[in-house]
């Protein structure tokens, strides 16, 4: 677990703190147009663990699952969302989605913070969310919540840079789940020695991953499978998926077409990173890495 996505994650004074500051001196925020006149932006960690935040207008998402956990939080009317497209939409100020969990939201013209994370930590946090309120999207406590509502706006429609995004995810991070978290690693060293192989390169370069890693491993692959599964709570072919995507979206916030960035990924075609991308976020990558007058995307650094 690299420690430079948590340095800022002293205290939630200190945070708090440091987010208010950048705020004060950083960011430009037009009250009487509000935050229609901001653009979005998203702050991408590649991590591990991978960590993304959305600060500005909210948008109309189809129904699409991921790995990440993610916490969405409106600071006006209220989110709209269903686990089912035959379902009515539910109405909360907030939502917490955990891994694998299939999810529409209509957020469209509403300012929000949405927070996606692979920490282990905030999906036992999801987990427990959902056995206490027996939803599949359950609200924020309220506790959390009031800590949190007062710092959120002061961030305006916009983050100006890596620096501000990086206080403002320490100080989210450490309300929810502590100044820092534990050991991320797998229980199993096998598993956690499969992660560390897992990279852009060779997910490129075999032609059967799942085999190669077991082999590395010393596992046969059912075994490595049933592991995997046991481990990460996700299937090694979905697992492997998500990491093509967060290479993609990575290389691509970089300047590469969504072409090169497929293939530099393993996917076959921009085509096939689009069906992938919108199956996972419920949005079409244009509309994100690829819309610069709607959307500023801020990459962190590499782990």
């Amino acid at each position: 677990m690299s420690e430079n996505h948590y340095a800022n994650a002293t205290t939630h004074t200190a945070a708090r703190a440091a987010v208010s500051r950048l705020a004060a001196n950083d960011i430009t925020f037009d009250e009487t147009s509000g935050w229609r006149t901001q653009p979005t932006t998203v702050v991408f960690w590649p991590g591990p663990p991978l960590q993304a935040i959305y600060v500005g207008m909210g948008q109309s998402l189809t129904l699409h699952r991921h790995y990440a956990t993610q916490i969405s939080i409106s600071l006006d009317a209220p989110l709209r969302m269903r686990t089912h497209a035959s379902e009515p939409f539910t109405e909360q100020q907030s939502f917490v989605v955990g891994p694998d969990i299939p999810h529409q939201v209509e957020t469209t013209g509403v300012p929000s913070f949405v927070l996606w994370s692979e920490a282990r930590a905030l999906a036992d946090l999801a987990r427990r969310l959902r056995t206490t309120s027996a939803s599949e999207l359950p609200a924020l406590p309220s506790d959390l919540l009031n800590v949190l509502l007062p710092v959120l706006p002061a961030s305006g429609g916009q983050v100006p840079d890596e620096q501000a995004g990086q206080a403002l995810l320490s100080h989210v991070l450490t309300t929810l789940i502590g100044p820092s978290l534990p050991d991320e690693s797998p229980d199993d060293p096998r598993i956690a020695s499969a992660l560390s192989l897992v990279t852009p390169q060779f997910l490129v370069e075999q032609s059967q991953p799942i085999t190669s890693l077991a082999t590395r491993v010393h596992l046969s692959p059912s075994r490595f499978r049933h592991l995997f599964r046991s481990e990460m709570g996700i299937s090694v072919q979905s697992y492997l998926r998500w990491q093509r995507l967060m290479a993609a979206g990575y290389i691509s916030a970089r300047g590469a077409s969504l072409t090169e960035a497929a293939h530099a990924a393993g996917f076959a075609d921009s085509a096939h990173l689009t069906r992938v991308f919108r199956a996972t976020f419920g949005v079409q990558p244009s509309h994100i890495f690829k819309n610069s007058h709607a959307v500023q995307v801020i990459l962190g650094a590499l782990c």
